[in-house]
This record gives structure tokens, C-alpha cells and sequence, in this order.
């Protein structure tokens, strides 16, 4: 069954919507999710990208990621929320920030990437398995 996720920023300008893609929901710890929310990891649910619409008004801010691809992270210019990223690798795919769902409770982490970039005060957030 396909579900249907919607979301968007704080203040209400970003909205999107888009089906759950049958893969990993999942924590990340790398240096990149770090800066850019400003906490020690982010929370990412995949979408497919081929269901996914976002309004026009998200900017986005292209980096190199691991991977040495381009990586793109989307967030609101009014309030500056994160609400997506996505990459040139895994380009079937677009992920949200767990928070920028408007029903953040159909999140569930099943795993955590990047763990050893975790700061040590973040360590506990660390899913193991």
C-alpha cells in the first residue's frame, strides 16, 4: 500500500507531498546533517521522487557530498526550516526531515548512518543494529 506523506516548513510558505518509498527511514550523523540543522544528526524519511511536489518557494543549497556527487538540501527562505535532501547518487529518491512532516509520528528510524561522525554529547542517539 502506498501512503501518501505530506509536510512542509513552520511557517507554512514550503508544502509538499509524496508517497513513502519502500526503504530505510533512518538517522544521520554526518558532518553535513550536523551544520545544517544545527543538532547532532538528522532524521530522514524517503519519498519517491517520481510522486514528489514541492511549491516553488523552497530554495536549495548544493554541496559535495561523501560520495564526491552533488548532494541538495532544501529549506524554506522565509523561515529557514529544512525540509528535504536528495543526490545525484540516489537520484529514485527524495527524503524529508522527519520534523517537517505533518504527522511526524509515522516516522520510525530503523537505523543510523554516518555513526562515527556522531559528536560525543550525540552518541546515545546512535541506533545499533
Amino acid at each position: 500500500m502506498s501512503e501518501r506523506m505530506l509536510g512542509g516548513c513552520k511557517c507554512g510558505l514550503v508544502r509538499y507531498e509524496g508517497i513513502r518509498l519502500d526503504a530505510p527511514m533512518f538517522r544521520c550523523h554526518c558532518r553535513d546533517c550536523q551544520q545544517l540543522t544545527g543538532s547532532g544528526h538528522s532524521e530522514m524519511m524517503p519519498l519517491a521522487r517520481e510522486d514528489f511536489a514541492i511549491t516553488d518557494t523552497c530554495k536549495t543549497y548544493e554541496m559535495s557530498g561523501g560520495s564526491g556527487q552533488s548532494t541538495f538540501s532544501g529549506f524554506c527562505p522565509n523561515c529557514g526550516s529544512q525540509i528535504t535532501r536528495n543526490s545525484q547518487r540516489m537520484s529514485d529518491r527524495i527524503y524529508v526531515h522527519a520534523s517537517s512532516l505533518d504527522d511526524p509520528g509515522k516516522y520510525e528510524p530503523e537505523k543510523s548512518i554516518y555513526p562515527n561522525s556522531a559528536q560525543v554529547w550525540d552518541e546515545a542517539a546512535i541506533i545499533k543494529g
